[in-house]
């Protein structure tokens, strides 16, 4: 794993999907981390044990691991294609009550194959952009379609 998720990788949740059966996934936890980085790749290994493993599960079988830090309640939950990185971090297009975009900058704690999950920068009611983000531009007038 990457240096940088080294502080939070004991604290978070892992979910670990089988390459020989990726329909199914597990709760995983961190049994070994490496102390020190692989000198070539200039990341860490590291095992963890698969909580609740039946039959197909066999000891040293190849996996993808994907961590979740443990975060406050109040959490987003976004599709990936609303958020937008256009070199100053990530943000998200909010549509105002006069139906204006603004580009709002936020916070993602993690994110997962298919969604961000975003601790700062949105608040309960805010209509996010979820598609199309790349064509925008702050200021433009929009219609929401629920």
């Amino acid at each position: 794993m990457p240096e940088t998720w080294l502080a939070e990788a004991r604290k978070s949740k892992a979910i670990v999907r089988l390459w020989a059966d990726r329909e199914r996934s597990f709760e995983a936890r961190l049994r070994e981390l490496s102390p020190q980085a692989d000198a070539a790749t200039r990341t860490y290994a590291a095992r963890f044990t698969i909580e609740n493993a039946d039959e197909a599960v066999a000891y040293g079988m190849t996996a993808t691991v994907m961590l979740t830090p443990a975060v406050d309640a109040k959490v987003a939950k976004l599709p990936l294609s609303a958020i937008l990185n256009r070199g100053t971090g990530p943000s998200v297009y909010v549509v105002d009550t006069s139906g204006t975009l603004m580009l709002r900058p936020v916070t993602v704690a993690s994110f997962a194959e298919d969604a961000a999950l975003v601790t700062r920068g949105i608040a309960e009611g805010d209509k996010v952009v979820t598609l199309g983000v790349q064509k925008l531009e702050p200021g433009l007038k929009v219609r929401t379609i629920q």
